[in-house]
């Protein structure tokens, strides 16, 4: 997905130091959780791709693994298709899997799958770090930072600039060139505080397709701030993705 934003850059101090520590104090206090999506169906890919076994364990065990080594993540939400539920129970006892607060069944689209995982969280004072189940390769250091990102910006999400030529094309038939100017291949984690993403699942049209959560917060008219991800974060789509990452 390509999305036209700005790197944030420069902070904007807090009116008063008095608000300044309290906000502090408030933002320090937050329950964090991670919200993994794995409840794609692998179409491209031909099969569930998040419970292929690569590397001995399946995809899906791999990205648990990356958040329940992270000191800053509390808990863990995972988004399953339904009937994944019971062999997904199983995986988590088999590679001891602790941080799991919540199993919950994934949904028609991807902001179905995310809002269910939301409504699984009772703490709302919290931030939240969502991710794609089949992005196995991201680092700590990502998550970390899009944490401490959240906690200024409310809403933080990681990206590439584009560097290759872009083209729009019709039935194999070029249309015109787009130009490269401020545009980003999005990754996830997208980072967000609960209460901020949570009011832009309200105001907007649930009928429309979104395909991240930054883009519920940009249909509603909310701010989201951009940041340089990371080459190696890829996103397993298809089985070359896999050859690739050997």
């Amino acid at each position: 997905m390509r999305q036209s934003m700005l790197f944030a850059s420069a902070s904007s101090p807090f009116e008063s130091a008095t608000n300044r520590v309290k906000a502090k104090l408030s933002l320090n206090s937050m329950k964090v959780y991670a919200i993994i999506v794995a409840g794609g169906k692998g179409r491209r890919f031909g099969g569930m791709k998040q419970f292929f076994t690569f590397k001995g364990k399946p995809i899906l065990v791999h990205t648990i693994e990356i958040f329940e080594r992270n000191k800053n993540v509390n808990s863990i939400i995972l988004v399953v298709p339904p009937r994944m539920i019971g062999r997904t129970k199983m995986l988590l006892k088999t590679y001891e899997l602790k941080k799991i607060e919540k199993i919950v069944p994934g949904g028609k689209r991807r902001q179905n799958s995310v809002l269910n995982g939301m409504k699984a969280i009772e703490k709302k004072d919290a931030i939240v770090v969502i991710h794609d189940a089949v992005r196995p390769f991201v680092s700590q250091n990502l998550i970390n930072r899009g944490i401490r990102l959240c906690k200024k910006y409310q809403a933080v999400i990681f990206g590439l600039p584009v560097f290759e030529t872009v083209k729009y094309a019709r039935r194999n038939r070029v249309i015109k060139t787009v130009s490269r100017e401020g545009l980003f291949t999005i990754q996830t984690p997208q980072v967000f505080q609960y209460q901020y993403l949570y009011s832009a699942y309200e105001k907007v049209d649930f009928k429309k397709n979104f395909t991240d959560e930054s883009q519920i917060l940009e249909s509603a008219g909310l701010p989201v701030y951009i940041f340089k991800g990371e080459v190696k974060n890829i996103k397993i789509t298809t089985r070359e993705d896999l050859t690739k990452a050997i």
